[in-house]
């Protein structure tokens, strides 16, 4: 039973090859964006606001990607085994895991609320958004920033601050 239980946690391949796929696909989705929006820049896209908008998505995808990557790896990490990544990179803690994410995610919700400042019809909307998305960042920021109140196990690596 006990070789059972513990052989369980290859369960979690099942995560790192979802995560993983979603992120190449996420990584194939922002790259065809990006031509995109070059194309429609080199056609003088670039004279209106709204190439700035696309810019800005094409940006939040490439997060996306990075985000589900660090996650897929993470999880191969934590359940599989070692990979050889680089330090920063390394999780040794479902902690450090959801830190990184936390880390990726506060830039994605800042290029989210500059998309807002320029798509909202109202000031007004718009400067309750952004005082929205500020909230946000500042809660994602104490979280990622506050002691967890356990102690890592031993040669577990936290990413670099």
């Amino acid at each position: 039973m006990k070789r059972v239980v513990g052989a369980s946690r290859y369960l979690a391949v099942i995560g790192v090859i979802g995560f993983g796929v979603l992120s190449l696909v996420t990584f194939l989705w922002a790259g065809a964006k990006t031509v995109s929006l070059v194309d429609d820049l080199l056609a003088g896209a670039w004279k209106r606001n709204g190439a700035l908008i696309a810019l800005l998505k094409a940006v939040d995808l490439y997060l996306l990607a990075v985000v589900l990557l660090i996650v897929s790896l993470g999880l191969y990490e934590l359940f599989i085994g070692d990979l050889d990544l680089p330090r920063w990179l390394q999780v040794g803690s479902f902690d450090a895991l959801k830190k990184s994410v936390v880390d990726v995610l506060v830039v994605f919700v800042a290029i989210r609320g500059i998309e807002v400042v320029f798509t909202s019809p109202d000031a007004a909307d718009g400067l309750m958004n952004v005082g929205a998305v500020a909230l946000l960042i500042a809660t994602l920021t104490f979280f990622r920033w506050r002691p967890s109140g356990k102690a890592a196990p031993p040669g577990a690596v936290d990413p670099p601050h």
